[in-house]
């Protein structure tokens, strides 16, 4: 899940994707069965992670402000614990 909204928040930021990119170009998600990556893009949308626009073809989607934040937070979050584990100065206050 959190390799789809990576995915979004660097690479589709500007321009939407389909389900099929995604399923193509997200690492790790080749794997997947199209059903699992489906569920996947449902509880993205329904928590407004991101946004889904219906065409006749196809099904693009795109991240919202909110996932981006939650991104966002997620990056922060994880950096702060690698630099702990590492036992690094927390930076927290110069970013």
């Amino acid at each position: 899940m959190l390799s789809i909204l990576e995915y979004l928040c660097i690479n589709a930021i500007k321009t939407p994707v389909s389900k099929y990119h995604i399923i193509t170009k997200v690492p790790g998600i080749k794997q997947q069965r199209k059903d699992r990556v489906s569920d996947i893009m449902l509880t993205l949308e329904s928590q407004d992670l991101i946004n889904s626009i219906k065409t006749s073809d196809s099904t693009f989607y795109h991240v919202t402000e909110k996932g981006f934040e939650a991104y966002s937070r997620w990056v922060k979050g994880f950096l702060n614990f690698t630099r702990s584990a590492y036992g690094l100065e927390d930076n927290t206050n110069n970013s």
